[in-house]
């Protein structure tokens, strides 16, 4: 498919060139969390169809901005990572005017550390150097805040303040301000290990 162009000598209409097109930036933000597997990005994005999302692969493989690698799964390049800012300045104008979930809406943990570097309040966090392990329903993965930054990846933290799991509802819920983080961990649902301080300080940090 041929890469459609607004023909402005311009830098913002070159980005748009690139990954304006429907779904490129949501696949750029399934990205960003990791690299996946063709079955894995269509399972994440219903709607998109089989042979567009293989036509936006390709273009992106063809710009640079997405590599297919050996193994058969997909990663951003360097060149696809240097949008992890505009994907959070999209998601950090988007959470403000989210509202409550509609019916039928998904929800993917896969999406959580973007959301939470979104949510991320860097005038809170000085003297902070906190690491934090998250399992939410069936992803692993872990937060780092330290020197007023917030870092994240996939898999187990290497040494955790605490680590939490839980499903994707009670996660909200503390987000929002509808639980705190006492009541979080009381739920039978929930399993945390570590110091309760920490989550409360993770609470404030992230809060919507």
């Amino acid at each position: 498919m041929a890469l459609r162009s607004y023909r402005q000598h311009c830098s913002l209409a070159r980005a748009l060139d690139l990954v304006g097109e429907r779904w490129t930036m949501l696949l750029m933000r399934d990205l960003s969390c990791g690299s996946q597997r063709y079955g894995e990005l269509l399972a994440g994005l219903p709607g998109i169809g089989t042979n567009l999302l293989a036509a936006r692969l390709k273009t992106l493989v063809a710009e640079g901005l997405v590599e297919k690698r050996a193994a058969g799964d997909y990663a951003l390049t360097a060149a696809g990572r240097e949008l992890e800012p505009a994907l959070v300045a999209l998601a950090r104008f988007g959470a403000a005017r989210l509202g409550e979930p509609r019916e039928g809406e998904l929800w993917r943990a896969l999406w959580t550390p973007l959301a939470m570097k979104a949510a991320f309040h860097p005038e809170r966090s000085a003297d902070v150097d906190d690491e934090y392990e998250f399992r939410i329903d069936d992803e692993v993965f872990w937060v780092r805040v330290r020197n007023g930054a917030v870092t994240t990846g996939g898999g187990q933290a290497k040494l955790p303040d605490f680590v939490l799991t839980t499903g994707g509802q009670a996660l909200l819920e503390l987000a929002n301000g509808a639980l705190t983080p006492g009541d979080l961990v009381e739920r039978e649902d929930v399993e945390f290990a570590g110091a309760l301080p920490a989550l409360e300080r993770c609470a404030r940090l992230f809060a919507r």
